[in-house]
């Protein structure tokens, strides 16, 4: 009996059927234990089995399996061997392959970070469907491929991994690997949801009670301190982290990101606050000034590592029944704090980081280095008179 997608679509997830069911023309499903089922190609050559993997049901749907079954045949009939035929023709044009290239190539032009997102995308959404041919695949199979990720997961995953998805492939057709694609015109919103921009930043009060509450923790200095670092300086957390100690010149009071180490990947001057250089000097007298990390991990040869900070915050936020925030929240808090004590929007936009765009990335390099020192040294006042009165705002 042929197989159905009704037949396919009712195999649960602890299988005891048969391990493999035919359908026609050399085309069968082999089932695992746990329900995953895989297309195969069963035919002769020089008069030995042979067996060509196909792909993941649904990655693959039945139509498109007994569609290369037909191509498979007619090569079969023309004497030529299928298996050199498909590596010929798919493999540049699968999923697996455009992915693989891109994690290749991309590898160290693309943050750490970024790489890291797209890596755990691949081992846990291209591998098992690697062999779409995301020429062919239809519009309406993408949108099957995503209602099962969105059923899996999340609809705000959904749309992340599609945004994904679209990124590897749109390069994959900038460099002429392939003609098009209908995953390109699948709206976000077609499949799942975008992610939700966070809002959160902490009022003074909050502020102070989170540098109060890191104060009387019993953890170490190095993750006390980064935590206190990155509240004070506004910096992306890999910044800090990851940052050399001499990047840091505490006599001119000056933080000198390199471009390599720099989400832009321009330079990017931070002054330092007195509280900041307070805080470095903590670091220098425990650990030592000669060290290569600003703030080493339990191995000195690397710095401290973002599962520890996060860990760190997450005991700050079970202690102090604030509504739920992260180290990334500290980079909107100062931002939103010192616009409220009238520091200019370019002033605090330089402060994070960020390019200014349009002409003002085009023609103004200038960096405003007095503004940034004396909002930084603003900022630090702002918490120390809080900190030293018994009043809250």
């Amino acid at each position: 009996m042929s197989l159905t997608d009704t037949k396919l679509r009712s195999i649960s997830k602890q299988y005891k059927g048969k391990p493999e069911l035919a359908d026609r023309d050399g085309l069968s499903a082999r089932v695992s234990p746990k329900g995953i089922i895989t297309f195969n190609y069963r035919f002769r050559w020089l008069g030995k089995q042979q067996r060509i993997k196909i792909g993941r049901y649904p990655g693959i749907s039945l139509a498109d399996a007994r569609k290369r079954i037909e191509k498979y045949r007619q090569v079969l009939l023309e004497g030529l061997d299928p298996r050199t035929v498909q590596a010929e023709q798919y493999e540049k044009r699968l999923l697996i392959g455009i992915y693989s290239d891109f994690l290749k190539l991309k590898r160290f032009e693309l943050r750490p970070t970024t790489m890291a997102l797209y890596d755990s995308t691949f081992n846990k959404y291209v591998k098992p469907y690697g062999s779409i041919d995301v020429e062919r695949y239809s519009y309406q199979n993408w949108i099957e491929f995503f209602d099962e990720v969105k059923r899996q997961s999340t609809p705000a995953n959904a749309g992340m991994i599609l945004k994904r998805f679209k990124a590897v492939i749109r390069w994959s057709k900038s460099r002429g690997a392939i003609k098009s694609s209908e995953i390109l015109s699948i709206p976000v919103s077609a499949v799942g949801t975008y992610v939700q921009k966070r809002q959160r930043n902490l009022q003074w009060d909050e502020v102070v009670g989170l540098w109060r509450q890191i104060e009387s923790s019993k953890s170490t200095p190095r993750c006390k301190i980064c935590v206190q670092l990155l509240i004070l300086t506004g910096a992306r957390n890999a910044e800090i982290r990851e940052a050399r100690r001499n990047e840091f010149d505490l006599k001119t009071k000056l933080w000198v990101l390199p471009e390599s180490r720099s989400k832009t990947k321009k330079q990017i001057r931070r002054p330092l606050s007195t509280g900041t250089v307070q805080l470095i000097e903590t670091l220098d007298l425990i650990y030592g000034g000669d060290r290569e990390f600003l703030i080493e991990g339990d191995d000195k040869r690397k710095s401290l590592t973002a599962h520890a900070v996060n860990r760190f915050v997450q005991r700050m936020n079970k202690h102090l029944k604030y509504p739920h925030f992260y180290p990334h929240d500290f980079r909107r808090t100062l931002s939103t704090r010192l616009s409220e004590e009238q520091i200019e929007l370019h002033v605090t936009e330089t402060m994070l980081g960020h390019t200014l765009g349009g002409i003002l990335e085009i023609y103004n390099k200038h960096d405003w280095l007095s503004n940034q020192r004396h909002a930084y040294e603003l900022y630090w006042d702002r918490i120390k008179k809080q900190l030293a009165s018994n009043s809250r705002l």
